[in-house]
């Protein structure tokens, strides 16, 4: 009776791992597209922050304003990264219930 719920089981969740996997390599292709884009928009926050505090455009608050934001726009590839790694932890307990 028991093999009989986990066959079903297995071939329910096929269709799910699928799904997953695909959603998986949608987000890997999307945050390693973006997170190019992303990193030379926060180092170019960086640098105009630094520089125009050198140079005595802007004041202390304004610089770390700039900095701050630089590092948010840094962080959300790094958040993205963190999801992509949830759903992947997801797929393989999906993969290993499947083979078990």
């Amino acid at each position: 009776m028991m093999y009989v719920l986990k066959l079903i089981g297995k071939i329910v969740i096929l269709p799910v791992v699928v799904a997953v996997t695909l959603v998986q390599w949608f987000m890997a292709f999307l945050v390693g597209f973006s997170s190019a884009i992303f990193y030379l928009l926060a180092g170019l926050f960086l640098l105009v922050a630094v520089l125009s505090y050198l140079m005595g455009l802007s004041a202390g608050a304004e610089t770390m304003k700039m900095i701050l934001t630089g590092f948010v726009v840094f962080m959300i590839p790094v958040a993205g990264e963190t999801v992509i790694t949830g759903v992947a932890a997801l797929n393989a307990v999906m993969r290993d219930f499947i083979r078990s």
